[in-house]
């Protein structure tokens, strides 16, 4: 099998290309766009740049080797890569009539363009001929829009392109919090969003726009036509709802009404409500069920549970313990309300989040249940199956499927889609991981969670500026949001300095959501370079996350703090990087003993064992694993998880572009196999995209990675070693250059 060795070729840069003419076609490489007819079309990059390299070649055959070297800048990827690309291309010419141009596939060599010649194709007909067929196609011309015009009139409250709309925050106007009445623009907004005929901007960017906002401006920078606002008066048990809807070209307000009635008639409520924007729009609602059973509840635990979700969306942890309280009694007044508990599960987990890894591991616990009585009660309840799926270890194949099921029930649920691009970052999916930040982002805009995903998703491919822009354009006046992203993106690629600067900005504001964060971070950017040592804050992740901060530790765990860490598959999922970093120490230390007999457990060793089959998450893991067992005479069982850790890399190639830590995974598992050019072919490939010798499980320096022990007699390793010390020097520098510049407070550590 030919090593992960990508040959160097002309890449084409798309900023770089000149617009041209194919055809009927105007193709412009730096916009990404296409444009047929007066109609234009966006294309996505790697599509964009198959299409050049094929129109250069100007009707000739073009290689599949020689596309690959030209749009993927010669790395290893599969033919479903390609593939997809020209089947891209394929669906866009079938978009117009006649096509403009036309794909051909020369089977085992590569492709190439074909453009139609403007000119009438076969004989031309006689005259009589051409009159009679010029009749017949007018009267049947003549048939097909009588009959057209009879459908749209019968049809015509149905309109093809959905709408776009968002929905701001309801104003409240009752004299208790705000919670209940922004509650019920959510709801009205999730209802509009499970339609087709809609195109609902997402709840976080919507509620970015103040108390009185200027629709023009939310429409601008939402993409949206419409805008509907209103407000919520309650007053003990009645509750009045006013709502508007919005044209933003001309401010011409479309519809509005009031609505009055008892907390328990709210739900009656929002469905008039979603009936009324969509009659207003001529739109038809397809997907909107009347709800019983366990969605619909009491307006007393209603209530409750609306305040709650709004104190969930914040992701403050510090407000875990007072949502989850909310739930428990909106639980005690209807036991059989599916969202209450679902909510509930990802109440505790906050509330867990705020203390250490123990106290984590027990709230898991609980939500997990939780979680599992949501699904039970109501198995069609997208939120239900993301609570679940979070509660669930990274990768775990129970869990995956929950998120992608929340997915495929919610597609245009910003929160759902992030959590389901974790899941795919899981199954070594990388182009659909990004695919699915891409939707959420596209749903949520103005959030700097989809931002966030979406942007360092693109950095760790190696596309820092990118990433950058879009961090940019998304955030221009959230200046907290957008520094510590910023610093995040150049703590990828070990840029501490640049990270350090970033994030003191915050540090030294008065943010109160937002200083501690970045005080926390500044450690860390210090701690790496060396600035500071001694233990750090260590804040626990969801089990579904492999968040790639990074793990400070230079010991081992003691025996007993080992075997606690992995007294069962919870803890084991919570400390799973605590553990990794632990291993690969204990491995230097002689340690392999206590490695195989967890591995040996019930519960095994990051989920591996003797009769367990290997997933793509554990690919990180196998290097290590095997090292033990070789240790204790168990090289068939080593020899096993390696071969299919390279399976699983190779499938990950395959399908598309990967993460450069990747590429270090991949030269771990070659090591420790002992096919050292491909190894060091991986770690300078890392190198070339941007890593650091500083992923979340990496140890200070490369020379004591237990997987590389094997390349440290070849010049190469000692050459790669010698990049990343100077690297690491010169950054020690500009960090200290930084703190004594801009002196950041870092006299304690932050809690």
């Amino acid at each position: 099998m030919a090593d992960i060795d990508p040959s160097s070729g002309t890449r084409i840069d798309l900023a770089d290309e000149p617009d041209f003419d194919l055809g009927r076609v105007r193709v412009q490489p730096a916009a990404r766009s296409i444009t047929v007819n007066g109609e234009r079309r966006e294309l996505q990059p790697r599509v964009m740049q198959v299409l050049i390299a094929l129109a250069k070649a100007n009707g000739r055959v073009v290689s599949r080797d020689r596309l690959i070297e030209q749009c993927w800048d010669g790395r290893i990827v599969g033919d479903d890569a390609l593939n997809r690309c020209v089947q891209s291309l394929r669906h866009l010419a079938r978009e117009f009539t006649p096509e403009p141009f036309a794909i051909e596939t020369v089977p085992r060599v590569g492709h190439r363009l074909v453009v139609p010649e403007d000119k009438p194709a076969g004989p031309v007909p006689s005259a009589w001929k051409l009159r009679t067929r010029l009749a017949t196609a007018a009267a049947l011309v003549l048939l097909l829009l009588a009959v057209a015009g009879i459908f749209i009139w019968q049809h015509r409250s149905i309109a093809v392109e959905p709408a776009s709309i968002a929905v701001l925050p309801f104003r409240n106007l009752g004299t208790g919090d705000p919670y209940f009445a922004e509650g019920i623009g959510e709801e009205i907004l999730g209802q509009l969003a499970r339609e087709p005929q809609f195109r609902v901007a997402g709840s976080s960017s919507s509620s970015q726009f103040g108390t009185n906002p200027d629709i023009n401006e939310v429409a601008r920078r939402l993409d949206v036509e419409y805008v509907l606002e209103g407000s919520v008066r309650k007053q003990g048990d009645q509750v009045r709802v006013d709502a508007g809807l919005v044209r933003a070209s001309d401010g011409m307000r479309l519809w509005s009404d009031s609505y009055d009635g008892k907390l328990d008639d709210i739900f009656a409520i929002q469905r008039e409500i979603g009936a009324a924007i969509a009659g207003a729009l001529q739109r038809k609602l397809v997907r909107a069920p009347t709800l019983s059973g366990p969605l619909v509840t009491k307006g007393e635990a209603y209530n409750l549970y609306l305040t709650a979700r709004s104190l969930i969306r914040t992701r403050n942890r510090r407000i875990g313990p007072t949502a989850a309280d909310l739930l428990r009694d909106a639980i005690r007044i209807d036991p059989g309300y599916a969202p209450a508990w679902a909510s509930l599960a990802e109440a505790t987990q906050l509330q867990g989040a705020l203390g250490d890894r123990e106290s984590f591991i027990a709230a898991s616990r609980k939500a997990r249940s939780y979680a599992r009585h949501s699904v039970a009660l109501a198995p069609d309840l997208a939120e239900a199956h993301r609570a679940l799926g979070l509660t669930l270890a990274y990768g775990d194949p129970e869990g995956v499927a929950h998120l992608r099921r929340a997915a495929a029930l919610e597609p245009n649920d910003a929160e759902g889609m992030l959590a389901f691009g974790a899941a795919l970052n899981a199954t070594g999916e990388f182009e659909s991981e990004l695919a699915a930040y891409r939707r959420a982002n596209e749903l949520d805009p103005l959030w700097y969670r989809t931002t966030g995903a979406r942007a360092l998703a693109l950095a760790e491919r190696g596309e820092r500026a990118e990433a950058e822009t879009l961090a940019k354009r998304s955030l221009p006046d959230k200046e907290a949001n957008l520094q510590i992203l910023l610093g995040r993106i150049a703590w990828i690629y070990g840029d501490y300095s640049e990270a350090t600067r970033r994030w003191n900005i915050v540090a030294r504001s008065n943010s109160p959501r937002w200083a501690n964060t970045a005080q926390r971070t500044l450690y860390d950017a210090t701690h790496a370079v060396g600035v500071r040592t001694g233990e750090l804050v260590d804040v626990p992740d969801p089990p579904v996350s492999r968040n790639d901060w990074r793990v400070w530790m230079d010991a081992a765990p003691a025996p007993a703090e080992w075997q606690k860490r992995n007294r069962d598959s919870v803890a084991a999922a919570v400390y799973r990087k605590q553990n990794l970093v632990a291993a690969k120490l204990m491995l230097n230390a002689g340690r392999w003993r206590e490695l195989v007999a967890t591995y040996d457990s019930p519960i095994g060793l990051f989920g591996l064992g003797p009769t367990k089959r290997v997933r793509f998450d554990q690919v990180l893991e196998i290097p290590v694993v095997a090292l033990a067992l070789r240790q204790a005479g168990r090289g068939g069982e080593a020899d096993r998880l390696l071969r299919e850790a390279e399976t699983a890399v190779r499938a990950a190639y395959r399908r598309g572009s990967v993460p450069f830590s990747f590429d270090v995974e991949t030269a771990a598992v070659f090591a420790v196999r002992g096919r050292k050019d491909a190894a060091l072919k991986s770690l300078e490939r890392a190198y070339q995209r941007g890593w650091r010798q500083n992923s979340g499980t990496s140890l200070r320096d490369i020379a004591g990675e237990p997987a590389f022990r094997s390349l440290h007699g070849e010049p190469r390793f000692k050459q790669f070693q010698a990049r990343l010390a100077a690297h690491y020097a010169r950054e020690r520098e500009e960090v200290l250059s930084v703190v004594q510049t801009q002196k950041p407070a870092l006299t304690s550590t932050p809690s």
